[in-house]
C-alpha cells in the first residue's frame, strides 16, 4: 500500500479517519468539511493565479517529473508536483526554482503551500494563521 499525502494528513487528524481513507470507504455528508474543502480549493486557486501572474508561461510547467537532475530544468514554477519513493508518495502544490545568485552558489527549490487557515481544528485555532501556508500577498512581496 502506498501512503499518500491524503492518508498521512488524515492520520495526523485521526487514526480512524486514516484507516477509513486507506480502505477507500465513502465519506458521509459533512457540511463543514465540504465548506472547508471548497475554501482550501479557492485559496489554492488564488495562490496559483498570483504565481502565474508573476511568471511568464514559458517559465511554468504542470506536473513535471522531478529527479536528482532537476537542477537542469528550464521551468521556474512547477505546479502539482508528485514525489514518490518506495511506499511513500507526496504532492507539492507548487515548486519554485530560484536560480543561484553567482557562481558556486547552489540552486534553491521553494515549495509554497496554499492552505485556507481560518478554520477550527485541533492544531490550528480559529482565526490563526498556519506557519505552513503562504498567502498570495506574501508572494507579491517577493
Amino acid at each position: 500500500m502506498i501512503v499518500n499525502f491524503q492518508i498521512f494528513e488524515a492520520y495526523l487528524e485521526c487514526s480512524t479517519k486514516c484507516w477509513l481513507r486507506s480502505r477507500a470507504e465513502p465519506t458521509t455528508g459533512n457540511a463543514y468539511a465540504e465548506w472547508a474543502r471548497a475554501q482550501n480549493e479557492a485559496y489554492y486557486e488564488g495562490g496559483l493565479k498570483s504565481l502565474r501572474e508573476i511568471l511568464p508561461e514559458s517559465d511554468r510547467a504542470i506536473a513535471p517529473p522531478l529527479t536528482k537532475y532537476s537542477k537542469d530544468a528550464t521551468w521556474r514554477l512547477a505546479i502539482d508536483v508528485r514525489l514518490r519513493t518506495n511506499d511513500l508518495e507526496s504532492r507539492l502544490q507548487a515548486v519554485e526554482r530560484i536560480p543561484s545568485e553567482g557562481r558556486g552558489r547552489s540552486l534553491q527549490f521553494v515549495a509554497p503551500r496554499f492552505e485556507f487557515a481560518n478554520k477550527l481544528t485541533k492544531t490550528i485555532g480559529c482565526g490563526s494563521r498556519s506557519t505552513r501556508s503562504c498567502s498570495p500577498k506574501q508572494l507579491d512581496a517577493r
